[in-house]
């Protein structure tokens, strides 16, 4: 062989740095899947049914406004005479029928491609979702077996760690426990394990349905019960504290609400009614709107202090006014008593 012709035994350099740089990149077209092909074609023929529809809804107006103006002619015009015309309108007639049904005949079909695609699309989407499904399922069962013998090991190596303190009781029974618990987890994963390898198979082939999803747990928050509270009658204009701790302003002949403490100690204190006093039929309203929370005769219920000698009655029981029931005398009589 001549010395000026060399034997190619592989890609140049250049051809190797040109094929590396073809492989890094990211390829212009990508085959589209069978669902989006299926996404696409129903999309398509969306827009197709949409423009049937609107010249078909064109078509039927413009027919109708031919057999208008044909009605006009055998209406108005001189029926001997005017025969071209009218052969004219007949056949704008007729053109605007076969239009019409033309445009509806193709909707027609549109309509069952569409339902069709449909049907086709809804099949794709539910084998993806079935072949998503048994991938997980099966991820999932790979990493049950990993961790099996991690578990089954490490209960062995601590009821190991626990049989040398075989002279206490309850570490004993720790071991005993744990070791009835291996036997009976490893025993039932052997069973679960195999029927779950079969479920796999099952659930990509539409045989078993596929597993439901598990329930996100949510705190609920518990709505405290509000404070209770009263309502009573005011015979005074007085400021109190509500159960925020905002200063509220109860005015004069009016009802106002209030913690029922509160509400205690101004009925206590003769600054306010029950509202089942007949005072409040009366009183109800008459002070009118001049009222100055401010003002130097309006009491605060929450400063006030009360006599602590005096004795406490309730109000409710008082205003109930109970009528004491006759009664005969006392008698004294006299029993015999068995003593032992």
């Amino acid at each position: 062989m001549p010395s000026h012709v060399t034997q190619a035994t592989g890609p140049s350099f250049a051809n190797r740095f040109a094929l590396r740089r073809l492989g890094g990149m990211t390829p212009f077209f990508r085959r589209k899947s069978p669902m989006e092909k299926l996404e696409a074609e129903l999309a398509s023929l969306r827009t197709r049914a949409a423009a049937l529809d609107s010249r078909h809804s064109a078509a039927e107006a413009a027919h109708d406004d031919a057999k208008a103006k044909l009605q006009r002619h055998h209406l108005d015009a001189d029926l001997d005479a005017d025969d071209k015309a009218r052969a004219k309108l007949e056949t704008a007639v007729a053109a605007c029928a076969v239009t019409r049904d033309g445009y509806a005949n193709a909707l027609v079909e549109v309509q069952a491609k569409i339902t069709d695609a449909e049907q086709k699309l809804a099949a794709e989407r539910a084998t993806v979702e079935r072949k998503a499904a048994s991938e997980k399922l099966a991820s999932d069962l790979d990493a049950v077996e990993r961790a099996l013998p991690d578990y089954l090991a490490a209960g062995k190596r601590f009821a190991d760690a626990l049989e040398k303190l075989h002279f206490h009781h309850e570490s004993g029974a720790m071991v005993r426990f744990i070791c009835n618990t291996a036997t009976q987890v490893e025993v039932a994963a052997g069973f679960a394990l195999v029927e779950l390898r079969g479920m796999v198979v099952a659930v990509r082939e539409g045989v078993a349905p596929i597993p439901a999803a598990q329930p996100v747990t949510t705190s609920v928050p518990i709505a405290e019960p509000s404070p209770p509270t009263q309502m009573i009658f005011m015979m005074k204009s007085a400021n109190f504290g509500d159960h925020d701790g905002r200063i509220r302003f109860a005015k004069q002949f009016e009802d106002a609400t209030m913690p029922v403490t509160t509400a205690q100690r101004a009925l206590r204190m003769g600054v306010a009614v029950l509202v089942t006093d007949p005072k409040r039929a009366r009183l109800r309203g008459t002070r009118g709107g001049d009222f100055n929370p401010r003002a130097p005769d309006v009491i605060d219920l929450d400063v006030v202090e009360e006599p602590k000698n005096l004795p406490h009655f309730d109000p409710v029981p008082r205003s109930a006014n109970f009528t004491p029931l006759p009664t005969a005398e006392p008698r004294t009589i006299l029993i015999d008593v068995p003593r032992s």
